[in-house]
């Protein structure tokens, strides 16, 4: 499946993600300005471990959807979707299990800092997310407390911050998330 919009001289799509995707998922989550929000799942360069996080995932097997974004048909990043209530565990955490989950990456070091994330979060969300889920009334995403950056996209787009709780880690550690929560009335058309 491919979705794009076009304004300006950017137009922002989405496609499946697909195996033959993974090293650059990998390549994203290990550029300076994402590396340290992936230390938890950290891929090194391994593909085998990249297939393992994601692989049943691409195949449709768990209930996450992924997909890459291109701008201008070039592949820059990753974004995936789930309802938070198929990840029980989550959605205790979360207190939100009716909502819809989002999570992101721009992986191009080149397009951090210039409004793409927003963009292509807002057409994402309008796009893609709401056409699957459109019955949701509620859109979550829950980025580290410390990353600044994500957390001025998901406000620019009326996100509201919430609760705060901590994430356990397979090596015993724990991250500190905000469950920032949209109102998908509130999204603009």
């Amino acid at each position: 499946m491919e979705l794009a919009e076009t304004t300006s001289d950017v137009t922002v799509g989405f496609r499946s993600m697909t195996h033959d995707d993974l090293p650059d998922v990998v390549r994203w989550q290990q550029a300076p300005h994402a590396a340290r929000w992936f230390r938890r799942h950290d891929l090194g360069d391994d593909l085998e471990r990249a297939q393992e996080r994601y692989g049943r995932r691409i195949d449709g097997i768990e209930p996450t959807r992924m997909w890459v974004i291109e701008i201008n048909g070039e592949p820059v990043g990753y974004v995936q979707d789930y309802l938070i209530g198929d990840h029980p565990e989550y959605a205790i955490l979360t207190a939100e299990p009716d909502a819809i989950g989002v999570d992101y990456v721009i992986g191009e070091p080149s397009l951090v800092g210039k409004g793409i994330g927003t963009r292509v979060l807002r057409t994402f969300l309008r796009d893609v997310v709401r056409t699957y889920y459109p019955d949701a009334t509620k859109y979550v995403a829950c980025p580290d407390h410390r990353n600044a950056a994500s957390l001025r996209v998901l406000e620019k787009l009326g996100f509201v911050r919430g609760l705060w709780f901590d994430e356990p880690q397979a090596d015993g550690s724990v991250d500190t998330l905000i469950c920032c929560t949209l109102d998908v009335r509130t999204i603009i058309d």
